[in-house]
């Protein structure tokens, strides 16, 4: 399978991984045909790219690091729980407790740490496919730094629950297409502090959980907020979840802005350790965030077009490639090549979907 864009896609194609809508339901289903007229729905969310299934990717297969059940399982618990917090008042996460149990169960199975994949969403779906996001991410950088399973289990409800508060923020301020004012700002600066005092009395929350949901925007150099505090006021678990926050945020399309890729995202996030992110916990995270997930379509330095196909531990920059077109002499090739054993050959950039629309020969390429 490999991701490719929307446009590319003439109809019979088969879908290989669901597609989610903004209402945590599938819009997409796993192995069901592409109609043409899917374009525009997809188009209308704000989703450019979708797994399928074709010759050229026979044979690649991309895990996630939850599965699919689990992961919409999770999704729709977030949405009720917002949703009945919303009517009520009441607060209820019996059952989000559950899925935590399955999300660290899902990790714990896999021998591999490494986020492999990329999560498609609608621009709409930001809360609570950013929460699920957040909550894997935590579990997985914690595991990574030797966290026993009660722990990750807490990691995991206060990554999915960290964002709770802003259900208090009005939707115009939450949704607003363009840049913030500095009144607005202060408004969304308050869920940290809002979505504390939901769950500081609640029995089924831990402490860790709780100071999550407080701490998650506190910066290293003592400048975030609400609290104002340093690194080491700042508990592990709060500067877990802020590494993960910040990743999933700068990742996903938003009404205001497109997503950064893997690598201008991690690029970023290593200068903010400076005043920003726990400097250790990010150089960990880093280790197991693939640069280019398998599925990808990628530039390689020789001006060959490839699709990755396998990513490895210690070599996540240099995955094994299938090259697929040479863009100099505008002919397809198919020949399998692992970076990682060659310093002669390496990946320039991820492509992106406009360079498929507006390069004929990479359009000629992508075409299933």
């Amino acid at each position: 399978m490999r991701l490719v864009p929307v446009n590319c896609l003439k109809g019979g194609e088969i879908i290989t991984k669901t597609v989610i809508d903004e209402n945590g339901s599938r819009l997409l289903a796993k192995n069901t045909s592409f109609k043409s007229y899917y374009k525009k729905k997809l188009q209308a969310r704000g989703i450019d790219r979708i797994y399928i299934a074709d010759k050229l990717s026979e044979g690649i297969e991309i895990k996630d690091v939850i599965s699919e059940k689990t992961r919409l399982r999770t999704i729709n618990l977030v949405k009720d729980t917002l949703s009945i917090f919303k009517a009520t008042q009441q607060i209820d996460v019996t059952q989000l407790k559950t899925s935590v149990i399955q999300i660290v169960d899902d990790i714990l199975s896999n021998k591999e740490i490494l986020y492999d994949m990329v999560d498609i969403k609608s621009k709409d779906d930001y809360t609570y496919g950013h929460s699920v996001n957040v909550a894997v991410l935590c579990v997985m950088l914690g595991r990574k730094i030797g966290a026993e399973k009660s722990y990750l289990k807490k990691l995991a409800l206060g990554g999915l629950l960290h964002d709770f508060g802003k259900i208090l923020v009005p939707d115009e301020i939450l949704n607003k297409p363009d840049k913030l004012s500095k009144d607005e700002f202060d408004i969304i600066k308050q869920h940290p502090s809002h979505g504390y005092q939901i769950f500081k009395d609640h029995p089924l929350l831990t402490p860790i959980s709780k100071v999550m949901i407080l701490m998650h925007h506190e910066k290293v150099n003592g400048e975030g907020y609400p609290l104002g505090i340093t690194k080491n006021q700042i508990h592990e678990g709060a500067r877990i979840c802020s590494v993960c926050d910040v990743f999933d945020a700068m990742t996903s399309k938003r009404a205001y802005r497109n997503e950064y890729t893997i690598v201008n995202t991690l690029n970023e996030m290593e200068r903010m350790t400076k005043d920003h992110l726990d400097e250790d916990l990010f150089k960990t995270f880093r280790g197991m965030i693939c640069y280019y997930p398998v599925g990808t379509t990628v530039l390689l330095s020789n001006d060959t077009i490839a699709i990755v196909e396998q990513n490895k531990i210690g070599s996540i920059d240099r995955p094994t490639v299938r090259v697929i077109y040479d863009l100099k002499n505008n002919e397809e090739i198919f020949r399998r090549v692992d970076l990682s054993a060659t310093k002669e050959l390496k990946v320039e950039r991820e492509l992106i979907s406009e360079e498929y629309m507006n390069n004929p020969s990479i359009l000629r390429a992508m075409r299933p």
